[in-house]
């Protein structure tokens, strides 16, 4: 999308909408110092901070205005300019800042052609300079450029695809029509918690399902990504074991039979990968898994398996599988890639599995199909809830923020 965006807007264009968002970045700071604020920085691009005794007046006169500015202790504004921002955004802005509700007057070009940045920061070099980045600046331009690169890849309208992979499947229009609903996607990450009250029970069923459907007992939505909740799942049995007493314990046990990405995860996580064999008829070698289990007991993390396997083999010893790495002091990951043949059947937690990602994005079918988005979130047993990922800010939604009201209880200096 990124890229996309350079394409169509090019050099230019690109130029045009920075030097907009500066100027009116400009005009705001300049009307609210000549109100008697002072700014925080001398030089900025599209964000000023302003120094304010009557922080709460402010706010309340901006939240009027259905505006969200970010508040930094108790006398800190920040307040961000970006190219959705209009004249009429400007006079409500500078308003906050008023003692009356009344229009004001300003001139919008006063600071054209010059910018509160420092001349080590004015780009004089030439940017985007390729061929593709000058040409196509018209809706039918871009229009046919995307088709002449559609044309040139493999895709379900014009073949049959060999592989599996989510990456290459399609969903239904109506799967994808709410994500271009202003009411659904122009929502900021951080507005306060009063004003996401949608979004937090659509988070907080969503959550609940997911938990019902697993049969496990918490649930994080924070993973974007089948590999992000590998990531973060193995995170969250590192962090009980540390909370055990246990750091020592970093051996993660994988089933050659495993998905490819666990490996990786595993090692982005600092744990030590050791492999257990297969039989012939695709099954784990429970025997092999013993002695390993066996072998590493003092320092085993975990295992990572798969159910049904890659190998598209439900394991009839999953149970005893799992009770062995449990036995040893190991928790039990499930990596959710084949989940969507579980649904239905049976479920991780009642497997014996202490934490499994869920791939959203295959299961369940959410947009994802030629560059949308992935979804992993994880589920975990109640010994793992606390351990799942916070968040920095307060005022997040959903488990994520009672996770975070979990840590912050465990250690008050965060």
């Amino acid at each position: 999308m990124a890229a996309m965006y350079a394409v169509y807007h090019g050099p230019k264009g690109l130029k045009a909408i920075a030097e907009r968002i500066a100027v009116y970045a400009q005009t705001v700071a300049a009307e609210i110092e000549a109100r008697g604020f002072e700014l925080v920085s001398e030089y900025f691009f599209d964000t000023i901070v302003v120094k304010a005794a009557n922080v709460a007046t402010i706010r309340a006169k901006a939240e009027a205005q259905k505006i969200n500015f970010r508040y930094l202790g108790e006398d800190l504004v920040g307040i961000s300019i970006d190219e959705t921002i209009i004249v009429e955004d400007l006079f409500d802005i500078i308003n906050c800042f008023e003692n009356d509700t009344d229009p004001v007057a300003f001139d919008i070009n006063a600071d054209a052609g010059t910018y509160r940045l420092p001349e080590s920061l004015i780009r004089k070099s030439p940017y985007l300079t390729h061929a593709v980045f000058n040409t196509h600046h018209s809706e039918s331009q871009m229009m046919r450029y995307i088709k002449y690169l559609e044309n040139k890849d493999l895709s379900l309208n014009t073949s049959m695809i060999s592989l599996g992979s989510c990456t290459m499947k399609l969903n239904a229009a109506t799967q994808m029509i709410p994500l271009s609903w202003s009411h659904w996607a122009n929502i900021h990450p951080f507005v306060p918690v009063e004003q996401a009250g949608g979004y937090k029970e659509l988070v907080d069923n969503l959550s609940k399902y997911l938990c019902e459907i697993t049969a496990f007992d918490a649930c994080s939505l924070q993973p974007n990504s089948g590999a992000q909740g590998e990531y973060a799942g193995l995170l969250t049995i590192k962090a009980y074991h540390e909370a055990q007493g246990n750091p020592h314990r970093n051996v993660m046990l994988i089933p050659i039979s495993a998905h490819g990405t666990n490996p990786a995860s595993a090692v982005m996580a600092g744990m030590k990968v050791v492999v257990v064999k297969a039989l012939e008829n695709g099954y784990i070698d429970v025997e092999d898994l013993k002695a390993k289990a066996g072998q590493y007991a003092e320092n085993l993390a975990g295992i990572m398996i798969t159910y049904p396997s890659t190998y598209g083999v439900y394991e009839e010893t999953v149970k005893e599988i799992n009770q062995i790495v449990h036995d040893h002091g190991g928790q039990v990951y499930m990596d959710g890639a084949n989940m969507n043949a579980q649904v239905g059947l049976t479920a991780p937690g009642l497997i014996g599995a202490d934490v499994c990602h869920l791939n959203l994005h295959k299961t369940f079918a959410i947009p994802h199909g030629g560059g949308g988005p992935g979804m992993g979130p994880i589920c975990v047993k109640a010994h793992l809830a606390q351990y799942l990922p916070g968040h920095v800010f307060q005022g997040i939604t959903g488990c994520s923020m009672r996770c975070l009201q979990r840590l912050t209880a465990q250690h008050p200096s965060c």
